[in-house]
């Protein structure tokens, strides 16, 4: 079987996405008993006590079929944001939500605009769907350069990512920085406005894209509860799209694409605001605490607006694998000049610095 010739051809730059190195596999190369995994951006506590109970409900049901269009789930979101549920859209994390909007929208030889770097899954769906990719490196500062990004835009774009907070350095666009680029986007254009980690950003400038959403014009806003609610191992994304684009999305996504568990979790952690908000906090103050670390150490780092922290290096490797040394593991980009840091609990961070410390007096820098 030739199956270069059978596969599609869209597909043969494509590599799996890369999910990061698991506790034991780094247990057995360094020897510690104790690994800290900082390399996924998940959050260090435990899915809420609401959530928790929701589940815990739900097990006995497990024989049934979920409910197929998360309706409970999608009516408390559009209650919760005041957008008409049929603007409203849940699937199995934003990362199918990112995938089902190229299904829709993209056709062979449509362009796709996003910031480099950023989210590894842009590329891929430009790639699924045989659109071509359009990479625009950030500015200085490792923010997006939205003017950049329109000079990018041409008849043939068909989407524009824009990840806000970035990831991976978790930089912003700014509220009106955003608003100027709202207002010279082309209408043929869809902005897709990635929000994963909105619920950590405390940056006064920082833009709600939810308040440039009016079920009309070509925009799509995504967010998810794996990251500030600890459900990343349930697979709960959400966004916000004219309903016109929902439909054609509920025609393609699988049936029922988001599980029993999941839709009973993400609806009981919504309304525990006091919870995120403590969480905001601590996340802040272990930022901090690294920056702090990082300063003493010499490491050159990048101020986040999410729950992670963007390392520059020029010896990314090497600080990789002997950070793995120490029992800590961090996200690498296949040889760029940097890391990424998940914040964790202050224990986590303690480790975190401890092992850059040793790193330092092994290396001599990073």
């Amino acid at each position: 079987m030739d199956w270069d010739r059978m596969i599609r051809e869209e597909l043969h730059p494509l590599v799996p996405y890369p999910p990061g190195l698991r506790e034991d596999q780094v247990q057995e190369r360094c020897g510690s008993a104790t690994i800290v995994k900082l390399s996924s951006n998940e959050h260090p506590a435990g899915p809420f006590p609401s959530a928790i109970a929701a589940i815990t409900a739900e097990l006995g049901c497990l024989n049934r079929y979920p409910e197929g269009s998360s309706e409970a789930l999608r009516a408390a979101l559009a209650a919760r944001h005041d957008v008409p549920v049929d603007q409203v859209v849940v699937g199995a994390g934003s990362n199918e939500l990112l995938r089902l909007v190229g299904q829709v929208v993209l056709r062979p030889g449509d362009e796709v605009v996003y910031a480099w770097p950023s989210f590894v899954v842009y590329p891929m769906v430009a790639n699924i769907f045989g659109a071509t990719h359009v990479k625009v490196p950030l500015a200085e500062g490792e923010v997006h350069d939205l003017e950049a990004m329109l000079g990018a835009i041409t008849e043939r774009t068909r989407i524009v990512f824009l990840c806000n907070p970035n990831n991976p350095t978790g930089t912003i666009v700014t509220r009106e920085a955003l608003e100027s680029f709202l207002k010279r986007v082309p209408d043929h254009v869809l902005l897709v406005l990635d929000e994963a980690y909105f619920e950590f950003a405390t940056d006064p400038a920082y833009p709600d894209g939810l308040d440039y959403f009016d079920g009309e014009r070509p925009l799509v806003v995504l967010r998810t509860f794996s990251k500030i609610y600890s459900l990343a191992g349930l697979r709960v994304g959400y966004g916000f799209a004219p309903a016109r684009l929902v439909r054609a999305i509920d025609c393609v996504r699988e049936p029922f694409n988001v599980s029993t568990v999941s839709q009973v979790a993400a609806l009981a952690s919504l309304d525990d605001e006091a919870e995120v908000l403590r969480r905001r906090e601590e996340n802040q103050e272990q930022k901090t605490y690294l920056y702090s670390g990082f300063d003493r150490l010499g490491i050159s780092w990048v101020p986040s607006e999410a729950n992670f922290v963007y390392i520059k290096t020029e010896r990314p490797v090497e600080v990789f694998e002997a950070l793995l040394a120490e029992g800590v593991i961090v996200r690498d980009f296949g040889g760029a000049p940097a890391l990424r840091v998940t914040v964790g609990t202050p224990e986590e961070s303690r480790r975190v610095v401890e092992a850059f410390e040793a790193v330092v007096t092994r290396l001599g820098s990073v």
